[in-house]
């Protein structure tokens, strides 16, 4: 496999400047540069109701984890630095383990609560698209992280999605593949919305690039033993392997592969770029390829100071889902600042959204701003893992 691993400086990752939340005259900075508050308007509530709907236990719980992780280490660093227009940010969350119906419950808890200004996640799309109905009919902006199914697009007028979309990551790994000269494939995909919808937007790319697609083979995202497909995989003896789940089930299959003498290359969606993806698939990770918005090595002053502050915190390096979280944390407050400075210092539901609408925002993931379906177009990275960690790679 050739490679050329990018060891100077990132700028094509970021373009970072410092942001005004409001317009005004006295602002506070935080250390990262970003004004969170004004002298001219004071907030008319001391705090800023946020909530979160996630899965924190169970199979997927290293997305909503990560989520809140980011969410409250930028909190804490708006609400030092004097919070939203003197309100402090309070985050309440729900744990939906993963499940719909789980997340509809915590929807509706929110939703009751006339306090809750934004409602983040879920992180998978069949629990956000469970959700959405709900926060559509009581105009509460929705946004999310991850949920990249391309049938989410347009469902709601208040859902935000600052996350990767299987429209465009699909079509990336099967790109990235044709450039490798890779001319046979095959999916493995779980049978669930996200799975299938990204397994479908690869394959419709791999072919249309002249490549041919051996078999796609769907799984449970509850499986661990995947022997079975991928002795058929091996078989088959592919050029590539698209992987189209998520972080644990995609790891313990490269690491089953690898250990069946598999050698295709593999690559898969941003949860790949996770910590758990090396934990698990020990040196059978090598090699391994994964879309991203993200990567902790950027050298750039103010991702390394968001790496740093992390680390403190948290004891681990950011991965991508934690980089966007802490992003959209900042991107709340900057619209919750423009709608109350709009406003005389009163916020609605219905204010938020609009201020959201008009997101510019520069952070750590990028330049964050929202289509007329409140979708966050961009253009994605590849990273590798080599030598027993993540590097951005370009051929």
């Amino acid at each position: 496999m050739k490679r050329k691993i990018l060891t100077a400086v990132l700028t094509a990752i970021v373009a970072i400047s410092s942001v005004m939340a409001c317009s005004g005259s006295a602002y506070a900075e935080d250390a990262a540069g970003k004004v969170l508050s004004s002298g001219d308007v004071t907030a008319e509530k001391d705090t800023l109701r946020i909530a979160l709907v996630a899965p924190l236990s169970g199979n997927n719980a290293t997305y909503g984890m990560k989520q809140e992780n980011g969410y409250r280490l930028a909190m804490d660093e708006i609400n030092a630095a004097g919070g939203v227009l003197g309100a402090q940010i309070e985050l309440v969350t729900y744990d939906d383990t993963g499940d719909a119906s789980t997340a509809a419950t915590g929807t509706q808890k929110f939703i009751d609560d006339e306090e809750v200004m934004v409602l983040g996640g879920s992180c998978l799309t069949s629990c956000t698209a469970a959700m959405l109905p709900m926060t559509g009919d009581a105009e509460l902006a929705q946004m999310v992280v991850s949920s990249s199914a391309r049938m989410l697009t347009g469902l709601s007028d208040y859902f935000f999605r600052m996350a990767v979309q299987d429209a465009a990551v699909g079509p990336q790994i099967a790109n990235h593949f044709a450039s490798m000269g890779d001319k046979t494939t095959v999916a493995l995909y779980p049978n669930n919305d996200f799975g299938i919808g990204l397994k479908d937007s690869f394959v419709a790319q791999f072919e249309a690039n002249g490549g041919s697609v051996l078999d796609k083979i769907e799984y449970q995202d509850t499986d661990q033993d995947f022997s079975a497909i991928l002795t058929t995989v091996k078989s088959l003896n592919p050029d590539c392997i698209a992987l189209c789940g998520t972080t644990t089930d995609g790891a313990l299959i490269v690491k089953q592969a690898r250990q069946m003498g598999i050698e295709a290359h593999i690559m898969g969606q941003p949860g790949l770029y996770n910590q758990n993806v090396i934990d698990i698939a020990g040196e059978d990770a090598e090699g391994l390829f994964a879309c991203g918005v993200f990567i902790y090595t950027n050298p750039d002053e103010k991702v390394q100071e968001f790496v740093k502050k992390y680390q403190e915190k948290y004891g681990e390096v950011p991965d991508g889902f934690a980089a966007l979280a802490y992003d959209q944390m900042y991107v709340i407050a900057n619209a919750a600042c423009q709608a109350m400075e709009a406003n005389d210092g009163e916020l609605t539901r219905m204010t938020m959204i609009e201020a959201l609408k008009e997101t510019q925002y520069d952070g750590v993931t990028g330049h964050v701003n929202f289509d007329e379906n409140g979708d966050w177009v961009r253009d994605y990275l590849t990273l590798v893992i080599h030598d027993g960690g993540y590097e951005l790679y370009q051929e």
